[in-house]
């Protein structure tokens, strides 16, 4: 009984710091904005963060997003998961329009933003669409962000979502 008790209260002192450590501080200097306007990262804390990089003159972006833009409004959302998007449009009007179009009011990292290259960089990005799962210090916890929404989102979108929360 005793090692039963001293297991849930470790488990609950190891989970309380994990959810204590979620958030997006590796975002505090990257200015992000949304329809309303200018976006607080304190806004992201206790979120799981994905980084969607994308662009509108991408046919699998295009393709993609959609299915993206589903999955986030219809749990992603609800499970405390936000998702942040660097664009790879070529000119400032054309993410502008791009994310008016076709993305939900998440944020996004503006237009010729240095942290752009920097996020490409440092996420290995080479090819888009991509999305990464990552923890509150932007180091990666799931690569495969884009096929698992894909594939597990159209299945058990619930699921996923809570799988994701879960890793971070």
């Amino acid at each position: 009984m005793a090692l039963r008790l001293l297991a849930r209260q470790r488990w609950l002192l190891i989970h309380s710091m994990r959810c204590y450590a979620a958030g997006a501080d590796f975002l505090r200097d990257v200015p992000l904005k949304n329809r309303d306007g200018n976006v607080n990262v304190d806004d992201l804390k206790d979120k799981a963060i994905i980084l969607y990089f994308s662009a509108g003159w991408c046919p699998h972006c295009r393709l993609f997003t959609p299915k993206l833009k589903k999955w986030y409004e219809n749990a992603a959302k609800k499970e405390g998961i936000e998702i942040v998007w660097i664009s790879r449009d070529r000119e400032a009007d054309h993410l502008l329009e791009y994310y008016e179009k076709a993305l939900p009011n998440v944020p996004y990292v503006p237009f010729g933003d240095k942290h752009i290259k920097e996020f490409l960089e440092k996420y290995s990005v080479k090819t888009i669409p991509q999305a990464r799962l990552v923890d509150s210090k932007g180091e990666i916890v799931e690569a495969e962000a884009r096929n698992r929404i894909q594939e597990e989102g159209k299945t058990d979108a619930q699921k996923l979502a809570r799988t994701f929360v879960d890793m971070v």
